[in-house]
């Protein structure tokens, strides 16, 4: 698919070096890194065909919060992936200067955070460059439809145990009852384990927001609601087998009957993030 690229954000000596290095030039780096699934100490970390450890029910009331509702606190460790884009909203480090986030989370933003479980002792980033999908909110499908945001980042973030990017999965690992992997950096960051719905359950229930989904979109979650991303959510990843497949893009209310989250399908853009960021994915 051929686009125009949209360039938004500021001219700092570090941001034009980068910016004409990667997007003018188109030279990028070697990969000298390992992404994260590559740099777990085994397999069975991630347990049985590279599935991530099943989590124990909650067996208590679920505390209904602003953000991910019925999930579990982590380190950052386990999650070194997972960035704060400004203050609202999640993102995924793709590469050390390259986030993924949502587009409908604005290009107005100047910083990430990363690196720390604990939002106030994460490292701020900033940022040079948005790119928005030059296909956001343009088909007249969806009102979310291409909700896919890059962002290139000033200084790249140090890859160590807090901060490491994470490889995009491949189109055919969205199946229904997969379970995903939904990460955002709260004050603390969190994450919750839910399913994989298939399109035409998703496309059936009540409300009309799910009846116009698109196939760049994906449902997960528990249609009695026990289980959900929620509002401060959105752009945070969704991760299968170690890999992102999705990030938050939008959903009706926090953890509600018949109102699972919606996510962007990253897999199914590969090839604009690769003409956006010439990376090697």
């Amino acid at each position: 698919m051929t686009s125009i690229v949209t360039y938004v954000g500021r001219l700092t000596p570090d941001c034009v070096a980068s910016y004409h290095r990667i997007i003018v030039l188109r030279r990028v780096p070697p990969r000298t890194y390992l992404y994260f699934h590559e740099a777990l100490p085994s397999q069975e970390k991630l347990g049985r065909d590279g599935e991530e450890p099943r989590e124990e029910e909650d067996d208590g009331q679920v505390d209904l919060q602003w953000r991910i509702v019925g999930g579990k606190q982590v380190s950052i460790k386990a999650v070194p992936y997972q960035v704060l884009y400004g203050l609202y909203c999640g993102g995924t480090l793709i590469a050390p200067d390259w986030v993924i986030t949502a587009a409908h989370c604005t290009d107005k933003e100047t910083f990430v955070l990363a690196g720390s479980t604990q939002r106030s002792q994460a490292t701020k980033y900033m940022i040079c460059a948005h790119f928005i999908h030059p296909l956001w909110n343009t088909t007249h499908l969806h009102t979310h439809d291409y909700d896919y945001q890059l962002i290139l980042l000033e200084q790249p973030v140090p890859v160590t145990p807090n901060s490491r990017p994470i490889a995009i999965g491949n189109v055919d690992d969205v199946q229904e009852g997969e379970m995903i992997t939904q990460r955002v950096m709260q004050d603390i960051v969190r994450r919750v384990r839910v399913p994989v719905i298939a399109h035409e359950i998703c496309q059936s229930l009540p409300l009309i927001n799910y009846k116009t989904i698109t196939p760049r979109m994906f449902c997960a979650g528990y249609l009695n609601g026990s289980k959900d991303s929620c509002q401060g959510d959105s752009g945070g990843p969704a991760v299968l087998h170690g890999k992102l497949v999705g990030l938050v893009s939008f959903g009706v209310g926090c953890a509600m009957k018949d109102q699972p989250g919606v996510y962007s399908n990253i897999p199914l853009v590969r090839n604009w993030i690769r003409q956006v960021t010439n990376l090697p994915l």
